[in-house]
């Protein structure tokens, strides 16, 4: 079970349940109810997604679910130059999956791909006025004005190969308002522990390591298989009998039933969420009223 657990940690997963793997198996199969929007780490702000694209792609700091603190991930350290200028070190000799180094043009380049117009991830970029590449191992992100929760925010946004997007027309995230088809939207190359092998839409998505990884993979996963699957009921009956290792969303009335079940560990976790009702405060008499 400890070899598997820090994957699913990675992937911000909070109520979930795995069948007891053996230690020799290396494929992880898991399943939820809907499929990821897109591998456009710009375009959808999703839940699912983002755990997903968090495996492919890196960002300058990642958020530890253990210690709930950020941590360095692509950039090593971090230092307030003014109020409203922060300097990021990258790392050194990290690669994109393609073997191409990251540079300080990438990390720019990505910020201000988060902040375009059609872009979904501008939450995470909010206070930020620009990036600027100091040296090909330096950036500074300039702020608006004095940004507390800049390093928290930055933890969703991910890095892309600047070279990557302009080769194949993908400069502008997909736009969620429309249908239209980009390279990046079905499609990615990180710096992340994990490659896109197959990725068949409402089908499955399998993911296998990347070769040019700068990190230690903490698992001893060498394929996940995601396979989405709507029907409850079919998602547990996989479940149970060993066509999928791990269920990310159970059904809450079954979770007293499937912790008496030895062979099922059920994964409880704290969630960063806030969730409200938004009042209609732009028009004099509500419709109906």
């Amino acid at each position: 079970m400890k070899l598997i657990k820090p994957l699913c940690l990675s992937m911000g997963m909070t109520l979930t349940l795995l069948a007891a793997p053996t230690l020799h198996a290396k494929t992880f199969k898991w399943s939820s109810a809907s499929d990821i929007p897109t591998l456009d780490i710009h375009s959808q702000n999703n839940a699912l997604g983002n755990g997903v694209h968090a495996a492919i792609y890196d960002s300058l700091v990642y958020y530890n679910s253990t210690t709930f603190k950020p941590e360095p991930q692509l950039a090593i350290s971090w230092k307030n130059v003014s109020p409203t200028q922060v300097r990021f070190q990258l790392r050194p000799g990290v690669k994109f999956s393609d073997g191409t180094p990251l540079t300080a043009d990438d990390v720019v380049f990505s910020i201000a791909r988060a902040m375009a117009k059609t872009s979904n991830y501008a939450v995470y970029a909010e206070g930020i006025d620009k990036a600027v590449k100091v040296d090909a191992n330096t950036v500074d992100i300039l702020l608006k004005a004095p940004t507390p929760t800049l390093i928290n925010q930055l933890t969703e946004l991910r890095i892309m190969s600047k070279a990557w997007a302009e080769k194949n027309n993908s400069t502008s995230p997909k736009d969620i308002k429309t249908q239209e088809e980009t390279f990046a939207h079905r499609n990615a190359m990180g710096t992340g522990p994990y490659v896109v092998k197959e990725w068949q839409p409402d089908q499955r998505l399998v993911l296998a390591p990347n070769p040019n990884y700068w990190g230690k993979n903490p698992t001893n996963v060498t394929e996940i298989v995601y396979t989405p699957i709507k029907s409850q009921a079919t998602r547990l009956a996989a479940l149970l009998s060993g066509e999928t290792d791990f269920v990310l969303d159970p059904s809450p009335q079954d979770l007293p039933r499937l912790r008496g079940n030895a062979d099922l560990k059920v994964i409880d976790g704290v969630e960063n969420r806030t969730i409200f009702l938004g009042m209609d405060q732009h028009r004099d008499e509500l419709p109906g009223s």
